[in-house]
């Protein structure tokens, strides 16, 4: 499994054996030949009539293990962009390709809101449903809904923990009551908002860099299949130290890291291109 940035970047989901989220060396994950029930078979659900949401991800999946999340929105497959397709139109593009899985690029969209409770120590809201949960009823002038939450929004976090079922995230709301609550949420509704306000304004320079970074992690992902191809221990433990590295980047960290895993002299094209890639 492939995650190259960390949490917006491209996913590969061809390679089965291990990944970045700890799965065994000798676990071996049995894809489908095909993608006429994408994403389902591949342990994802998609939303939104346009953009289109990643709401759920099963734990121990293909998906899983590349490292989708729930709140991601697809924005390209296998190079094309879809950052504007609804689910239905999406799916379908993906149906029709001969790569088995398709890789995809993907950007956070969850976002983070702080609720102050009310004088009753509640926060004003409900949520319904499991993975995704639901935000069911929510009125503008409770505490909730002036911190800008509303119905049909998505729960993704509570105080920075991912939650899917509806009785555990409940249970830790209540918890919070009397205390400032934060919520991770999907807002599809913000979202499409700020597309069609921002289509025509789309600056080019934005969109070239996206571009630019999903060439850069294609071109990374061959050489490492180039030069890594019969090595999967080798390969697992350079994407853990990249991932590690895109969620602190701590240039040093890495650039000690990276020759003790990458020691032959093939492997120095490697840490070249990681160095072209870095930022």
């Amino acid at each position: 499994m492939r995650r190259f940035l960390s949490r917006k970047g491209r996913f590969s989901l061809r390679q089965s054996k291990s990944g970045p989220r700890g799965a065994s060396k000798d676990f071996y994950l049995t894809l489908p030949a095909t993608n006429q029930n994408w994403p389902e078979e591949f342990g994802f659900t998609l939303g939104g009539a346009g953009p289109s949401y990643i709401l759920s991800v099963i734990e121990g999946s293909s998906a899983y293990l590349a490292g989708l999340q729930p709140g991601d929105q697809v924005v390209d497959i296998e190079g094309q962009d879809v950052s504007s397709l609804s689910t239905q139109a999406l799916v379908a593009l993906a149906q029709t390709l001969k790569t088995v899985p398709p890789s995809i690029g993907v950007v956070s969209r969850v976002e983070q809101m702080e609720i102050n409770p009310g004088p009753d120590g509640r926060f004003g809201f409900t949520i319904v449903g499991d993975c995704p949960l639901l935000v069911d009823d929510c009125m503008s002038n409770s505490p909730a809904g002036r911190s800008g939450l509303r119905a049909g929004d998505y729960v993704m976090e509570v105080n920075g923990i991912p939650v899917k079922h509806h009785e555990v995230a409940a249970a830790m709301i209540k918890a919070a009551q009397g205390r400032p609550l934060r919520l991770g949420v999907l807002s599809m509704r913000r979202r499409n908002k700020r597309l069609s306000h921002s289509m025509k304004e789309m600056s080019l320079s934005g969109d070239s860099v996206r571009q630019d970074r999903a060439h850069k992690a294609l071109e990374f992902n061959k050489k490492v299949e180039e030069v890594l191809g019969d090595d999967p221990d080798i390969k697992e433990q350079l994407f853990a130290v990249l991932k590690q590295y895109a969620a602190e980047r701590n240039v040093e960290n890495l650039a000690e890291a990276l020759p003790d895993i990458l020691i032959s002299e093939d492997h120095q094209q490697l840490i070249d291109s990681v160095r072209g890639n870095e930022g």
